[in-house]
């Protein structure tokens, strides 16, 4: 039976417990201190928080700190644990919570602290941009990218970094359609047909109402662009 624990979220005033000491993983949050500005989301949507305790420990068990295919291993687990919408996941609030509450182990072993700044971007980034916030970035991606219960597309995107920085980075990003179709398009291309791919196509959609464009018609654009680019 799937287990449905209620979401939560950590409040705005929440973020200023979240200090560089505890970004470079040398001290942890006081759980009664963090407890204060923990509460449900709206609605109170649930998830399989025990399916995603185990996901997240298999991973950082089995990988080297920084590895990045651990992203690709744990994107579809994110996805079927957390039941929540599109309106839900827009909430940073929730990803805020997984993030600095439940999983600060797996940011910290999946992401180097470079600066106070990036790192607080992966334990408090979310909202718009897709790319910033180290849960986050899992599931919106696993979102627009799995087809029922085929993750493939996913697996596919999250073993080409290059295709994440540079399609889920962009502000065509939250369009399926447009997704799906350079994704696909571009799986089997090296590095620098995919940089100058997203770059022109990217601009291509600067030109046209990007809602009224289907799959099939970015696909055709895609392929237009790679002949170009070759």
């Amino acid at each position: 039976m799937t287990r449905e624990d209620t979401l939560k979220r950590l409040d705005e005033a929440g973020r200023r417990l979240v200090g560089e000491s505890f970004l470079r993983g040398d001290v942890e949050l006081d759980p009664d201190e963090v407890a204060e500005f923990v509460s449900p989301l709206p609605n109170e949507p649930t998830g399989d928080l025990e399916r995603l305790d185990r996901a997240v420990a298999d991973v950082v068990s089995s990988h080297e700190r920084y590895e990045t295919d651990m992203d690709g291993e744990l994107a579809e687990e994110v996805h079927r644990s957390l039941d929540v919408t599109r309106r839900v996941a827009g909430d940073p609030g929730l990803w805020h919570w997984l993030a600095v509450v439940k999983y600060p182990e797996f940011v910290r072993h999946r992401w180097k602290f470079t600066s106070e700044a990036a790192m607080r971007e992966k334990f408090l980034g979310a909202g718009s941009d897709l790319y910033s916030n180290a849960l986050h970035r899992l599931w919106w991606i696993a979102e627009l990218t799995h087809d029922g219960d085929d993750y493939s597309l996913t697996r596919t995107v999250f073993d080409n970094q290059t295709m994440v920085n540079k399609v889920f980075d962009r502000w065509f990003a939250r369009y399926q359609p447009a997704v799906v179709a350079i994704c696909d398009e571009l799986s089997d291309e090296p590095s620098w047909v995919i940089d100058e791919t997203t770059r022109r196509f990217n601009h291509a959609l600067t030109n046209i109402q990007l809602e009224g464009v289907s799959e099939v018609e970015a696909r055709e654009l895609v392929r237009q662009i790679v002949d170009d680019v070759r």
